[in-house]
């Protein structure tokens, strides 16, 4: 990197006497540039060591191959950077890698290096470090210390001959408390570089370097998302990162950019423009740097506003640059004032995240959220308002029906068609405010608004006065019972439905499902319905409703009995004498074994043991009197109770299920089981499964 000289402009007569300034204690120099440069001397070594790794393959040519980084840890305590360079011939280590200030690097910006100290950080830690490096066929083994002089000293431990490719070693040992750090300032010193280090050794799972999300970049600079509230701004210089203190900065640049950033300003220069400290530790103020400063931000927010007008331009239509003023500009700045008035085809985008109508619209969403059944992401939510809001995955209609409000149904197609949708929203013209009036008022006409006709051909559910409407209910599955609903509830929901039959028992807000034959259906079997069949809702209405009144406002319903027929009675998957064979029976489960089912099984060798069959019959016994027993209720009601003579058939046929031979041929086969009487199962089933594996190998 080449520096910055200061010019001197001191002037002298040849009679004035003249000394020069000298240094009486090298010792102390030395001990000041090795332990009082630094504010952090772990990331000074990882930064000045690794670059310096990584100007030797830019030296060579091969600045694309990655320098090999090796992190200490408990087995190997050290921490080593390896290049693949030339090598340090001994000419060049005598003469320039072991003397401060001197530097191979200033004739040109392609090296980050220059000032002559980063090769020496190692001392700024230890007392002693390990250079090996191979130049043209010869490896030079160096040890390098402090000693009593406090200068330093370099030996030459070995040489000899070897097949290896030139590079160098660079190997310092590292204190356990220390390893995390080392780790932790690589990753900050490597971070942006375009050739990430080969990391080895780390021992704490995968190295993975900080991920710099950017919202928002161009082309020597970029805004990085921020956790938190702070802003921040800094600068990358040849991929290390420094601060750039924001109240040192508002005296000599203007700040709104970076006060506007939802984020981190990150500002990008190349070697050399920049004037930084000795120690590489921070940019140094001086006046041409503040200079290139200033004009790097003003030159950004000229390439940002570039980058925000095209980005508009090429919007379709006024719907997504709105959209993309609020999302993606908002999400990168709190404020856009800087940017002045942004505008779509001459139509200025608006600053609020939405418009008024003044007049209805109605919004859906997916996810229909309440407290006793939580989140449906199925389900669609309606809200009403009198805005139109500028949001991404949403669709805007205007509704163009005989509709005085939309409901989830006529919406519904739009999800259906797209997938990826999160909201719908229709705008409900009215006489005072026409279509016309909404062109020109919000300019709705440039927003791809479409026809709700489009979606749905349907119109509003016939209108049915207030006081002639027939009470409505639903069957709540956590309360358990028919609870009464409104007309507009009916429109919203938009599962199956199914129209039951109800009849009002003693208590006044008790009601069940009245079927032809004149039984009743219980209301643990209607619970079993809605869980069994979730993409279905079953409402009803007492049996005193006129029929024609039925028939007029709830002919698109389902009829309880039909759908019995179909998903019940007809269902050949499922076998209701095997269910009620599993109710006479499940109090003979071995519950205690039931309990540690995955722990046993687990445990025996053979999964086909008569041990595991028998645990495994168990379980499927239980398994049908949790999940189908309700379905036997229903099937029951209408077809009869399941007799005992087809039980009997139904063990002979399947003779599996002969509980009473299976158990006696259980006791005979593992005798000791049956004399185990034990509270506390969880101790004693690895010795029970070795028992079992015991006998089942005899």
């Amino acid at each position: 990197m080449k520096l910055n000289q200061a010019q001197s402009f001191y002037e002298t007569s040849g009679d004035m006497e003249e000394v020069s300034f000298d240094i009486k204690d090298k010792g102390m120099i030395f001990d000041i540039l090795r332990n009082k440069m630094y504010a952090n001397p772990i990331l000074a070594i990882c930064r000045e060591i690794s670059c310096n790794a990584r100007d030797a393959h830019r030296e060579v040519g091969t600045p694309d191959v990655a320098v090999h980084i090796h992190l200490p840890n408990n087995l190997e305590p050290y921490f080593k950077i390896k290049d693949f360079g030339p090598g340090i011939s001994p000419d060049r280590m005598y003469n320039i890698f072991i003397q401060y200030t001197a530097s191979t690097k200033r004739s040109d910006n392609i090296q980050t290096g220059g000032f002559g100290l980063g090769a020496k950080t190692p001392f700024s830690y230890s007392d002693s470090f390990s250079i090996v490096t191979n130049v043209d066929g010869v490896k030079y083994n160096y040890g390098a210390a402090i000693d009593e002089t406090r200068v330093g000293k370099l030996a030459l431990l070995s040489q000899a001959p070897t097949d290896e490719p030139n590079g160098t070693e660079i190997i310092i040992p590292v204190k356990p408390n220390d390893f995390r750090s080392f780790a932790e300032w690589t990753e900050v010193s490597t971070r942006h570089w375009a050739t990430k280090p080969v990391i080895k050794g780390y021992q704490h799972g995968t190295f993975v370097w900080q991920e710099v999300k950017k919202t928002l970049e161009g082309k020597n600079w970029a805004i990085s998302a921020s956790s938190d509230w702070q802003r921040s701004a800094k600068i990358v210089i040849d991929g290390i990162e420094y601060p750039l203190e924001l109240d040192a900065l508002r005296k000599y640049a203007d700040g709104k950019l970076i006060d506007a950033a939802r984020g981190n300003l990150i500002l990008y220069f190349g070697i050399g423009e920049l004037t930084l400290s000795a120690s590489r530790e921070q940019v140094q103020l001086d006046k041409p740097t503040q200079l290139k400063i200033r004009q790097r931000l003003e030159e950004v927010v000229q390439e940002i506003k570039g980058i925000v007008d095209a980005k508009i331009d090429g919007f379709a239509n006024l719907w997504d640059a709105n959209v993309y003023y609020r999302k993606e500009l908002t999400q990168a700045f709190s404020n856009l004032n800087f940017l002045g008035t942004l505008q779509w085809k001459g139509i200025p985008l608006q600053t609020h995240s939405y418009v008024h109508t003044n007049c209805p619209t109605f919004k859906f969403t997916k996810g229909k959220y309440s407290r006793k059944y939580g989140t449906d992401p199925n389900k669609l939510t309606r809200s009403s308002g009198s805005e139109l809001s500028f949001e991404e995955k949403t669709l805007v209609f205007i509704n163009d029906l005989p509709l005085k409000e939309p409901t989830p149904r006529h919406v519904k197609k739009a999800f259906e068609d797209d997938p990826t949708l999160t909201g719908v929203v229709v705008i409900c013209p009215t006489d005072k405010v026409k279509e016309d009036d909404l062109n020109k008022s919000i300019h709705l006409d440039k927003m791809n608004v479409r026809k709700l006709s489009s979606i749905t051909k349907a119109s509003a559910r016939n209108y049915t006065p207030a006081a002639s409407r027939l009470l409505v209910f639903k069957f709540d599955s956590a309360a358990g019972a028919f609870r009464q609903v409104s007309y507009s509830s009916l429109d919203e929901d938009t599962n199956k439905k199914v129209l039951c039959t109800l009849t009002r028992e003693s208590y006044p807000n008790s009601r069940q499902v009245l079927l032809k034959s004149k039984k009743n259906l219980s209301l643990s079997s209607m619970k079993t319905l809605v869980e069994k069949f979730q993409g279905y809702s079953f409402y009803g209405l007492d049996d005193t409703a006129p029929a024609d009144r039925i028939e007029e406002d709830f002919s698109d319903f389902d009829d309880i009995e039909e759908f019995i027929d179909e998903k019940v009675l007809s269902n050949k998957t499922i076998n209701y004498v095997e269910i009620k064979f599993a109710t006479k029976h499940n109090y003979h489960l071995d519950e205690r074994l039931l309990r540690h089912y995955a722990k046993i099984k687990s445990l025996v060798d053979d999964p086909n043991s008569f041990f595991m069959k028998r645990l495994d019959l168990h379980k499927k016994i239980k398994s049908l009197c949790e999940g189908d027993l309700g379905l036997l209720h229903i099937y029951e009601s209408v077809h009869g109770e399941v007799t005992d003579a087809e039980m009997q058939q139904f063990v002979k046929d399947n003779s599996e299920y002969d509980l009473e031979k299976v158990d006696k041929d259980y006791e005979q086969k593992y005798p000791l089981l049956g004399h185990i009487n034990s509270y506390n199962y969880q101790q004693i089933v690895p010795a029970l499964a070795q028992y079992v594996n015991l006998i089942d190998k005899v």
